[in-house]
């Protein structure tokens, strides 16, 4: 890979917490970039600010590492691509559509169904008003529909009853604004899947399950408070231990979320199973953490064999190939 003038577009997490949840740490970005200089690049710190409409200039880069979350609105990962888009200037990650489409849980349910990907049944609840339908079925699980990193999940999110189903898409509607996304709880084991690549030329990296370690809870969730301390709640197995079937449908069904959804570069895809065993997609995040020491895809692509600046590296050749720059 020649050198190249890379810009890195992020936001910086400032305030901690759930508002800036998605956000990523100093400590983050710093790696990002020194995994990009390491590789020979000139790297041009890009945050996405308002200002960055004014300050970013085609001429001074010739791609865009993008990390940057954006700040409002259901819209907001598709900011920087929708900018960058607009100014000609190359980027790593998915286009603005498919960002659109992947932070609304909704939208992304509909059209990987079309798929043939199985998802849970849900119901978009935007109000008090809005009917829930006789064919879901208790426990449900109650979410914000466009947010990330775990963000709105709690301990309470997985209900049982009415009352408490009500309470949970309150909260939702008044701290998030937006509709709350309730679907069927899916109770059996949960997984998750790097991808990189595009087209027909992606590498699956292994599938990581997310084993639950506390005792007594009766619908456990891979939730925000649990995240923030990973090392006592759950336990990590990459490669998950499966039967070879199961462990080729989880990746077909990955596979044909990431093509329909138009992903690009990379991408990471949740599953879990049902009841009876088969895998249901929960989320795609085509905008995953590389935060190291802490993020999903960080660690499966280390049991791949990959370092920090190897997966940086291979975001970056990625979106070089397919501009036919590499």
């Amino acid at each position: 890979m020649k050198p190249m003038r890379v810009g890195l577009a992020y936001n910086v997490k400032r305030k901690g917490g759930d508002e800036d949840a998605e956000y990523d740490s100093p400590e983050t970005i710093d790696a990002i970039r020194k995994a990009l200089e390491s590789l020979g690049h000139r790297v041009l710190m890009l945050e996405a600010v308002p200002d960055l409409a004014k300050t970013v200039d085609p001429g001074q880069v010739d791609i865009v590492f993008n990390m940057a979350e954006g700040t409002i609105g259901r819209n907001r990962e598709a900011h920087v691509p929708a900018l960058l888009e607009f100014l000609g200037i190359p980027f790593t990650g998915s286009d603005s559509a498919t960002m659109m489409l992947t932070l609304d849980k909704a939208l992304t349910k509909k059209i990987v169904r079309f798929a043939g990907v199985n998802t849970p049944n849900y119901k978009l609840v935007r109000n008090g008003s809005d009917k829930i339908g006789a064919g879901m079925l208790f426990p449900l699980m109650v979410k914000p529909n466009a947010e990330g990193s775990s963000k709105g999940i709690t301990d309470d999110s997985v209900v049982d009853d009415m009352a408490a189903l009500w309470r949970q898409v309150r909260s939702i509607n008044e701290q998030y604004r937006q509709p709350a996304l309730v679907e069927e709880f899916l109770p059996g084991r949960e997984f998750t899947v790097g991808i990189l690549g595009n087209g027909k030329a992606l590498k699956f990296l292994p599938t990581m399950e997310i084993e639950f370690l506390e005792k007594g809870v009766p619908h456990p969730t891979y939730n925000y408070r649990i995240k923030q301390d990973w090392k006592k709640f759950v336990r990590y197995h990459i490669p998950a231990s499966m039967e070879p079937p199961l462990a080729a449908e989880i990746q077909d069904l990955c596979g044909k979320a990431f093509r329909h959804l138009m992903c690009r570069d990379v991408a990471r895809i949740d599953m879990r199973l049902d009841a009876v065993g088969k895998p249901h997609l929960i989320e795609v995040n085509p905008l995953p953490g590389l935060s190291p020491g802490y993020s999903d895809l960080v660690f499966i692509a280390e049991a791949a064999g990959m370092t920090h600046t190897g997966l940086v590296g291979a975001i970056l050749e990625n979106a070089l190939r397919r501009y036919g720059m590499a």
